[in-house]
């Protein structure tokens, strides 16, 4: 069951590396590339550490998924016409379940627990940046370059 969980969160990535992918390519206002950016990079550290420790697990993940990579593409289409502020609102809305959901899971965990703790911490960034951007922080990021400086080592992409 436990690795079922994370086998999901790792699709979960693959999902979120494409809906990112498509507002970087796609989205109206180009003065937001950077947050697209950050948070494709987010996805991708996260894809990457949980693939590393699912596959040490005897877990084989797939480096795409077509089904949901596809459907990460749908989703983003949906909101691209979205101006900032109702972009960031509804996003915000639609993450702060799943940050719930693997909140509990890492306090639940007792095998396994960096895995969830990754996902959890991963999930509490993307939610940080999108409440930062809500109330017009001038440095939402900052929950996003913590993540990334605790999990991301340069050059290791």
């Amino acid at each position: 069951m436990l690795t079922e969980q994370l086998f999901s969160a790792y699709l979960g990535e693959l999902y979120g590396i494409a809906f990112f992918t498509a507002f970087a390519e796609k989205y109206s206002d180009d003065k937001h590339i950077n947050n697209w950016q950050k948070l494709i990079l987010v996805e991708q550290v996260t894809a990457r550490h949980l693939k590393t420790g699912l596959e040490k697990l005897g877990i084989s993940c797939p480096d795409s998924h077509p089904a949901m990579e596809g459907k990460g593409r749908h989703d983003a289409e949906k909101w691209l016409s979205l101006e900032w502020s109702a972009l960031v609102d509804t996003m915000a809305t639609w993450v702060e379940p799943y940050a719930l959901k693997y909140r509990h899971q890492a306090q639940q965990a007792r095998q396994h627990s960096e895995l969830f703790l990754l996902v959890q911490e991963h999930e509490d960034a993307i939610l940080a940046f999108l409440q930062g951007e809500q109330s017009g922080k001038t440095n939402s990021q900052a929950a996003l370059d913590s993540f990334l400086s605790h999990y991301h080592r340069p050059g290791n992409q």
